[in-house]
């Protein structure tokens, strides 16, 4: 831009003065301002350091973060979410919200735990600290789901390798105490998040409760009429347990069935490999369809099949259920064990008796 300015002086009469104009020429060019940081195309006219938001702007080729403002002394918090000074180095993890933490089969070592993971994506790592007296100490849960007091790189896990929606049960924790958990999130460096909110369970004490039907039998007289057999008494067997690895129940007699000196011989075939009735004895089968010991069925498939009592300790397997038992409690299950005794016209009449006996092994 420039300004030309004229003048001209006054016409006179004199002889031999020329007329003359003079030029004054003034060029003013503008003064440069601050630039940004700028591009071919555009200039960043106005911009500021600060610390990155947690929400961004986006459209179908950008991506704004917006501009959280600095705190300069102390922190903003609330009970479950805290602002702390200066510059956030990168963009955190989301805080994970309480986990759910339960006890669903009664358990007296070990508790549920699945993690909540809010919006994070699936590549996020987590770390569990759990406390049994409100986190005035801290232990954290291990990669192998027991506890220590050291919280190592290997045990921070994605959500599913902490089980995902299934959850993990945390091992080796003391009965009849209550425990508090909280998780924390990172991904890469520089990301780890605050833990979030806590949740509490309760571990139980060892159970265990057994029951059978009647403490004595009688056998209906055995003559022609019924063939010398008698194939209808049974005894009816009730467990209740917390008992993480189930329970077993063993049988066992002290003779065979004996009037006087005379005997009737215990059934000839095992526990192990039972069979069709055949022959005369006493014996007894079982309906439980997955006794171990065995073939799992061997009492019930193609049968009823019978075994004889043993006489050692602790006797044969007539009635189990085996574990892990971690999502329900092991409540009035009941298995019928079922006895068969046979003679002939040879057995010498007479009041003939045994006893059987069954125990519990709760296995813990």
């Amino acid at each position: 831009m420039y300004m030309v300015l004229l003048y001209s002086m006054p016409r006179r009469k004199f002889s031999l003065v020329p007329f003359f104009v003079v030029l004054a020429l003034f060029v003013a060019f503008p003064i440069p301002a601050s630039a940004g940081p700028s591009s071919t195309n555009y200039e960043l006219e106005q911009y500021g350091f600060d610390s990155g938001g947690g929400d961004n702007s986006t459209s179908s080729n950008f991506n704004l973060f917006g501009e959280a403002g600095g705190l300069e002394l102390n922190n903003i918090s609330s009970t479950n979410y805290a602002v702390n000074a200066g510059l956030t180095e990168t963009l955190q993890t989301d805080v994970p919200s309480a986990p759910t933490f339960t006890n669903p089969a009664t358990n007296y070592d070990r508790l549920k735990c699945v993690i909540n993971t809010g919006d994070n994506p699936t590549d996020t790592l987590y770390a569990i600290a759990i406390s049994d007296d409100d986190f005035t100490t801290t232990n954290y849960v291990q990669n192998d789901n027991t506890i220590g007091p050291i919280l190592g790189s290997e045990d921070w896990q994605t959500y599913s390798n902490w089980g995902g929606s299934t959850g993990v049960f945390i091992r080796s924790l003391t009965q009849d105490t209550t425990y508090r958990i909280k998780v924390k999130a990172k991904r890469g460096d520089f990301t780890e998040s605050d833990y979030g909110p806590t949740a509490s369970a309760t571990t139980s004490v060892p159970s265990m409760t057994f029951g059978i039907s009647a403490a004595n039998l009688a056998f209906n007289n055995l003559n022609s009429g019924n063939n010398y057999t008698d194939d209808s008494k049974s005894t009816t067997l009730t467990t209740s347990t917390n008992a993480y690895n189930g329970y077993a129940v063993y049988g066992r007699e002290t003779g065979p069935l004996s009037f006087a000196s005379e005997t009737i011989p215990d059934y000839s075939s095992p526990n192990s490999s039972p069979t069709v009735w055949s022959n005369t004895g006493f014996g007894y089968t079982t309906n439980d369809n997955s006794l171990s010991g065995g073939t799992s069925d061997r009492f019930t498939s193609g049968g009823p099949k019978y075994a004889g009592f043993p006489t050692s300790i602790p006797g044969d397997p007539v009635a189990d259920h085996t574990g892990p038992i971690e999502d329900n409690p092991i409540v009035n299950e009941q298995f019928t064990i079922s006895y068969r005794v046979s003679g002939d016209n040879t057995t010498k009449a007479g009041n003939y008796t045994n006893t059987v006996t069954y125990v519990v092994v709760p296995i813990y």
